[in-house]
């Protein structure tokens, strides 16, 4: 019997001390005017989470009918005040009134209501000890030897003192405060059942632990019920003044505690009588863990041990005043890294005769008793060192949870080791986001972290607490429920996610209980029930009102960026808050349903999907389909004969429910499911693989049972590695909030790759559960995949920054290329450069959360700006061939005004839309789930079309100068249009195709931007062969006169007195065409010296009918007739080229044509036909019989070319192949 109760007193010991889970709330109520009293059980500390000072009940404390009348009276300060009182103590004692709290309103009789719990108190290790302060309490004392402390678990200010008279210690005095104990008042006087060795006691979580005389025993004595709680040996130590410290008093065995628990000092003879140190469970006194040191005992005045640190004092005494060095803290060894090392810290001892030293790590002082003069020491320590990740053998882990109580910054990565965690205290004291316990597994098997993370559910934001003392406070409940919205929609932490879940379900409980008191009485007069039909009427809409905001609420938690902080729950606390979610919606909707008089009610989000039908059954009813949406893929089916079995007063209420994002968190274990169907060998877990959807009716019970089954349709949200779907639903009890899935009256009437149809024999929460397989091989996979993308990127985008950054600097530095389109290539490269350098740099710092949507705003601008420049090259070649003479003016301001304006323009507006969708998960662009994409696509596309209308307004395909230019603006405008198509692909379904097509075509842009506009083109070499020379030691006369003469060209040129209206036309149209063959490098090698009179182009097109002598005055139709003379033979005869005589003059540009036409043909046809593999793959894959069936389709098309009507030369035929319809057609 005795060993029984002795069992069942250590049960309740443990239990006592273990941690209450979060969510379980203490609640405490105290009438004004009596007291309130909050404890907690152990070394658990209170931490208020509500506090109300008033009356918002008149059902609570009855007093006077007057006094009770204002159920609006409310301190807004009662939590701050309580939270000052009674925060991080064990017990708080409070008298609710005015001593207190400041009367929020006289002459109501007012109450006190805490909801408190109760956390453990965890010590951070605050550093390496560095220096010992002078001391700052100094009492004298009876006993020349002795000792004192304080209990560090507790939160109080009570000393506990045991002075030392050798064979007759067995007295120990408590004293209620520093100022109690220099009065001499003694507060408790405890009898031990043992006398006491030496001075070496402590109090640690309410027991004082001593080393009990002549043995080798310690002893625990429990100080709340003073019966001795238990008794251990250590087997190999000295005692009774074997291996005292140097002054004697049998102190042969020493116990200390500090930040790790509690510990014993003492030696050996195997250790020759040095110091060893052991870590000592306080509950069941098992030894955890013992280090050997090489210091030996006798030498040390005494020890104590700080942050795992074990410290040796040498102090002076009286009887040897001559002994050189003073008072010193001469040795520590560290026992979490097995070091030890001699040290020298100043110990200040003016009293030459120490008999105890005591370590409290709540205030970080030392307890020194001192011949006869008691002493607290300050410490002063050096911040924590960083980890260093290493392991140890020594490291011990129990398996249970380490937590750290203060501030905790979400996303701070934990410390590699166990020791390390104490390292936190620093940096978690500068982190006010919010606060509550973070705690972090230690497998006891491996002695490394839980590779899950931290359990963040009970780390809150500071609104929390907030809205829970405006829904206390009676406020407005839609405006409560708004606020919760406002706050729900920015970052959330793990527990802010189940507070929010409760908060929503109080603000329900408030409602329905308002709505009950205003229902109509049989027995009070009319006027009464009139006014209360008034008032439940507008309840009704303020409660229409709440139910919205609810569902806003709930779509909120469920987005892609708030599940990051449901993965930081433990699995428990996942399915506890997922299954209260489901509770509360399904509630709200039915209370909805009661005080709607008919009708229909429905409210759609992105994650979420509400629908509430109340039907009246005398009259024809139709079957039910949920959602009515038309892009919906999963649906649920209710007959009207199975509406109209459940009528109830000839109505009924139907309810249903579509959750995305939610099912994962629905934990499948202890899952009941049927065993039938496909079964694959490997090991498999098993996965929700569909949405949620809801159905009930009239709210009876967590289940419907019906008589004809329900029959639901649910989409495959994974396809790949999912098998044996199992149409399940959630079976969770309605008081604990827990459940598992089970397949129970569900069967599977199809099921295909992408949907699965279900039918079940009652109503409740549905989903399908597949088996999971992992291949084997997808890590490896993954790993080369992604060193291989990491390679092309970095490899390949650095050499494009570098081609892109020389064509800017060739752009800028020679003045020579100075022109409207030169300006319109350099901003295209500066662009391109500063897209792909934040891309480089910035795409996956999704971690930093103002600096990640930043950088994809950024993006978003400078790749729609690069889309701009490339339209307005397009728009420059357009006006080319509009005008004959140049303009006198520059066209520059409305291409900057353009190409910048517009990326500028719809930036803003997409900001101001959604600036939360800038910046995802995975990737810092924007986010492609709720078609914020577009805002890139549109535009983009808009750009793209308004580039091909300028292609195609005017034939500009009719001079082949010209069309050169064309070829290359094309040939961009593809790479970069392919390379954003396959970049959303790749967003889209994360194929690694797509990945490796986007990240190659990516790279290219520098390169060939450098190749067509710089390293081919004529114009270009020749100026870097000016800058050459120019740096050399000669040719400086010869290179300035070009330039100079380019530069400094004016009307004078054309308008000059001397010259005739001939010559000023002759001039402007060999500057023109000089102008357009100089820019292109293909050109100039069919003719450098393009005159009037020398230039085949120039040529044939005053040969061309279109500029042949017409009838009229304009001077223009003479001169140019005048001024030709046929020319020579053509000097080109070679192989392969056209022979041009006195009748055929126009230069054959058939090669060139073709050249770059194979060009651009080769580059679709690759991109064409990837992307039909892509799509006959695809479309392989998929055979599905539903109609659901997404298709990608992909259209490449080709330009179709058209040769003028009046531009037909009697020239060499050439052909080109157009392909348009899969047809061949000859021009």
């Amino acid at each position: 019997v005795l060993t029984m109760a002795l069992s069942l007193w250590l049960l309740w010991m443990c239990l006592s001390r273990a941690a209450m889970p979060f969510g379980l709330m203490r609640r405490e109520l105290a009438c004004e005017g009596y007291p309130i009293e909050l404890r907690c059980p152990g070394s658990d500390v209170i931490m208020i989470e509500t506090a109300n000072y008033g009356r918002t009940d008149d059902k609570i404390c009855d007093a006077d009918p007057f006094q009770m009348e204002n159920v609006q009276c409310y301190q807004p300060d009662a939590f701050k005040i309580m939270s000052h009182r009674c925060n991080n103590r064990t017990q708080c004692v409070v008298v609710a009134g005015a001593d207190v709290f400041p009367d929020p309103c006289p002459g109501t009789y007012k109450y006190l209501e805490i909801q408190y719990e109760c956390v453990p108190y965890i010590f951070v290790c605050p550093g390496t000890l560095m220096r010992v302060l002078e001391p700052s309490s100094v009492r004298e004392a009876e006993h020349q030897s002795g000792a004192w402390c304080k209990d560090p678990l507790q939160a109080g200010d009570r000393l506990y003192v045991m002075p030392w008279t050798p064979y007759r210690t067995d007295m120990l005095y408590e004293y209620a405060s520093w100022d109690d104990y220099i009065q001499n008042r003694v507060t408790t006087t405890y009898k031990l059942p043992s006398r006491v060795d030496g001075t070496g006691f402590v109090v640690y979580d309410g027991a004082v632990f001593y080393n009990k005389e002549r043995t080798r025993n310690i002893v625990k004595y429990d100080l709340r019920t003073r019966i001795k709680s238990g008794e251990a040996i250590i087997a190999t130590a000295n005692y009774h003044d074997t291996s005292p410290y140097r002054w004697g008093g049998k102190s042969d065995i020493d116990l200390a505690v500090d930040e790790h628990g509690l510990w014993v000092i003492y030696a050996t003879e195997a250790n020759s009588g040095r110091l060893v140190v052991s870590q000592v469970n306080p509950y069941t006194l098992r030894f955890e863990g013992t280090w050997q040191t090489s210091f030996e005992k006798r030498m040390a005045s005494d020890a104590f041990v700080a942050c795992g640190i074990l410290y040796a004092v040498r102090s002076v005494y009286q009887d040897d005043d001559s002994e050189v060095g003073g008072d010193l803290i001469l040795y520590a060894y560290d026992t979490r890294r097995n070091h030890e090392e001699p040290v020298r810290i100043p110990f200040p001892n003016p009293y030459q005769h120490i008999s105890s030293i005591s370590y409290n790590p709540r205030d970080n002082q030392l307890y020194v008793w001192n011949n006869y003069i008691v002493l607290r020491y300050p410490l002063e320590f050096s911040p924590p060192q960083p980890t260093t990740g290493q392991h140890f053998d020594n490291l011990h882990c129990s398996g249970g949870l380490i937590e750290i109580s203060e501030s905790f910054l979400s996303g701070f990565p934990f410390p590699t080791t166990l020791f390390s965690v104490w390292q936190l205290y620093s940096f978690l004291l500068l982190s006010v986001r919010h606060s509550g316990i973070a705690s972090y597994q230690c497998m006891a098997d491996d002695v490394v972290w839980n590779p899950r993370g931290p359990d963040l559910s009970n780390c809150t934001s500071p609104w929390v607490n907030q809205v829970a003392q405006k829904i206390k406070s009676g406020e407005n409940a839609a405006h409560i429920a708004a606020v919760l919205v406002n706050h729900t929609r920015g970052r959330v932490y793990a527990g802010d996610v189940t507070s929010s879940v409760r908060l929503m379900e109080q603000l329900l409980d408030i409602l329905d209980s308002q709505l009950q008191a205003l229902r109509p009485g049989n027995n009070e007069p009319a006027t009464r029930n009139y006014n209360k039909l008034q008032k439940r009427e507008r309840t009704c809409r303020a409660f229409i009102q709440v139910i919205m905001q609810h569902t806003i609420t709930v779509d909120n938690l469920l987005r892609l960026e708030a599940l990051e902080s449901w993965q930081d729950m433990n699995v428990t606390e996942q399915s506890h808050t997922a299954t209260m979610l489901l509770d509360v919606m399904e509630k709200g909707a039915f209370l909805l349903a009661n005080n709607l008089y008919g009708g229909h009610f429905s409210d759609r989000a992105p994650n979420v999907d509400l629908e509430v039908y109340v039907l009246n059954t005398e009259m024809e009813l139709k079957d039910l389909s949920f959602p009515n949406s038309y892009d919906s893929d999963s649906t649920i089916h209710v007959s009207a004969s199975t509406i109209k079995q459940y009528s109830r007063n000839g109505q009924v209420k139907v309810v249903f429910t579509l959750y995305k994002n939610l099912g994962s968190f629905l934990s499948t274990q202890n899952a009941t499911l049927k065993t039938d169907g496909e079964q694959k060998s490997g090991a498999h877990s098993l996965a929700v693989n569909s949405h949620i959807i809801s159905a009930s009716m009239n709210k009876e019970s967590s289940r419907v049972f019906l008589t004809k089954p329900v029959e639901f349709t649910l989409r495959h949200l994974q396809l790949e590695n999912h098998f044996n779907p199992n149409c399940s639903f959630w079976n969770y009890s309605e008081r604990s909030m827990t459940g598992q899935w089970s397949s129970h009256g569900c069967r599977r009437l199809h099921s295909n790759n992408t949907h699965t149809t279900c039918a079940c024999s009652h109503l409740t929460n549905f989903a399908v559960l597949m088996n999971h397989q992992q291949p084997a091989v997808s890590l490896t996979h993954s790993h080369t995949h992604g060193l291989i993308l990491f390679v092309i990127t970095w490899v390949g985008m650095v050499i494009s920054l570098v081609c892109l950054a020389l064509c800017i600097s060739t752009f800028c530095c020679l003045r020579g290329l100075q022109s409207d389109r030169t300006t319109i290539h350099k901003n295209l490269c500066l662009t391109l450069f500063i897209s792909q350098l934040l891309f480089l740099i910035g795409m996956d710092k999704t971690h930093y959360t103002v600096v990640c949507p930043v950088l994809a705003g950024l993006l978003h601008f400078f790749l729609l700006s690069v889309f701009c420049w490339l339209c307005m090259e397009t728009v420059q070649l357009y006006v080319l061939m509009v005008e004959v003479f140049e303009s006198e003016t520059s066209r520059r301001k409305y291409y900057y005004l353009s190409a910048y304006g517009f990326p500028t323009l719809v930036v803003a507006i997409s900001t101001a839309i959604d600036y939360r969708s800038y910046g995802g998960p995975k990737a810092c662009w924007l986010r492609v789930d709720n078609y914020f994409i577009w805002t890139f696509i549109g535009p983009a596309s808009l750009v793209i079309l308004v580039r091909l209308i300028f292609l195609f307004i005017y034939n500009i395909f009719t001079i082949y100068l010209t069309y050169l230019h064309l070829c290359i603006s094309i040939t961009l405008l593809l790479l970069v249009s392919l390379t954003w198509i396959f970049g959303l692909l790749f967003m889209n379904d994360n194929s690694v195709v797509m990945a490796y097509l986007f990240t190659s075509f990516n790279a290219l842009h520098g390169m060939l931007i450098f190749l067509l506009h710089c390293a081919l083109q004529k114009k270009v070499q020749k100026e870097y062969g000016k800058c050459l020379r120019q740096s050399s030691c000669c040719g400086h006369a010869s290179s300035t006169g070009s330039l100079k003469s380019s530069a400094h060209r004016g009307n004078n040129r054309y308008y000059g007195g001397s010259q005739s209206r001939h010559a000023r036309i002759r001039r402007v149209w060999n500057d023109t065409v000089r102008r357009q063959t100089e820019s292109s490098f293909m050109a100039a090698e069919i003719n450098n010296t393009p005159t009037l009179t020398r230039g085949t182009m120039g040529n044939h097109l005053l040969a061309n009918p279109m500029l042949q002598t017409r009838s009229g005055s304009s001077p223009y139709n003479t001169l140019l007739a005048e001024t030709f003379n046929p020319p020579s033979p053509a000097v080109f005869n070679a192989t392969g080229q056209c022979v041009c005589d006195e009748e055929h003059c126009f230069v054959c540009f058939r090669c060139v044509y073709l050249y770059s036409l194979v060009f651009l043909c080769i580059s679709s046809l690759l991109s064409c036909s990837v992307l039909s593999l892509y799509e006959l793959i695809y479309r392989h894959v998929q055979k599905l019989k539903y109609g659901h069936m997404f298709t990608l389709s992909v259209r490449l098309c080709f330009f179709h070319f058209h040769a003028a009507p009046s531009f037909s030369p009697p020239c060499c035929v050439y052909s080109v192949i157009q392909i348009k319809h899969g047809k061949k057609h000859n021009c």
